[in-house]
């Protein structure tokens, strides 16, 4: 696990260096899903370089929707490490089958599935199942604080028949409560992939994002 499980914190990184190379002057900086997971941690790790940041659909510890109430990044780290197992050492048939289900589940317009299901299947295996791992068993919630950009999130209703939109919403609230001046906003009738399935709200969302 070790030599792959270290994938965000690398790019993210890497994302600095470039902004620090080409000499941009405090860009915008979007996400979506484990790419708003490397935006906090590069807005948080480098607040001199990040003029805003958009999340879209991510919150900064997902291990809490694994874990009891109150779980934290060590408590979830077995679950975590359990999921890795699985995934990195599935048969090739049976991973893509599994991760075939679960891409659709995320993405409601039919017509928009095929490419990042062909995504899925270019992707390198165990570099993804370890790249989940991290998302899981990684806690942002305390870094928040340190970033300066101005922060906006985009989010769906959980994609499980016990959540609601305003658990969601309660969620998301809690999620970010350590950085209090974030905008939250809920996008309906849409699945994870906000920009397949309602292109036009999340489009005009990003307009707004940058023209402010």
């Amino acid at each position: 696990i070790d030599r792959v499980s270290q994938t965000r914190a690398p790019v993210a990184e890497e994302i600095a260096r470039y902004i620090r190379e080409q000499h941009l002057n405090k860009p915008a900086v979007v996400g979506h899903s484990m790419g708003g997971t490397m935006g906090m941690m590069l807005a948080a790790r480098h607040p001199d370089l990040v003029g805003r940041l958009m999340v879209v659909d991510m919150i900064p510890f997902m291990g809490a929707m694994f874990g009891a109430p109150g779980a934290t990044a060590e408590s979830v780290t077995p679950v975590a490490d359990q999921i890795w197992a699985a995934q990195a050492n599935s048969p090739r048939e049976t991973y893509v089958a599994q991760a075939t289900a679960s891409i659709n589940g995320m993405i409601n317009t039919e017509s928009r599935r095929e490419e990042a299901l062909q995504d899925m299947r270019d992707s390198d295996q165990k570099v993804s199942a370890a790249a989940f791992r991290e998302l899981v068993a990684t806690d942002l919630r305390p870094e928040l604080a340190r970033i300066a950009a101005p922060t906006e999130v985009l989010y769906v209703k959980f994609n499980d028949a016990r959540m609601t939109d305003a658990i969601t919403d309660a969620v998301y609230q809690m999620s970010f409560a350590t950085l209090p001046g974030a905008r939250l906003k809920r996008i309906d009738d849409s699945a994870h992939f906000i920009m397949f399935d309602q292109p036009t709200a999340f489009y005009g969302e990003l307009d707004a994002f940058l023209a402010r």
